[in-house]
């Protein structure tokens, strides 16, 4: 099984989260630095299965709590996704 760690440490804004998405997911340069551009850039390519672990995500500043949320809900919607693609 492949892990992807992100570790939410030192994330500060929203342009410095979707840069570090950028990085780690190796999205393509047109990336939007936005949740429905992690979307589509997401809801295909994982090798399966794979396992997204969050680390320090507690330390996120409470300005970006509505951009975790959401970015929460973008990688549960990619697990149901997958999850319905295998029935």
């Amino acid at each position: 099984m492949k892990e992807i760690i992100l570790d939410i440490a030192g994330i500060n804004s929203l342009w410095t989260l979707h840069e570090y998405f950028k990085k780690v997911f190796k999205l393509p340069d047109y990336y939007g630095h936005n949740m429905d551009a992690l979307w589509d850039c997401l809801h295909c390519p994982f090798e399966f299965p794979t396992t997204i672990v969050l680390k320090n995500i507690e330390e996120i500043p409470a300005e970006m709590k509505e951009a975790v949320d959401t970015m929460l809900s973008v990688f549960r919607d990619l697990e149901k996704k997958i999850k319905k693609s295998r029935l």
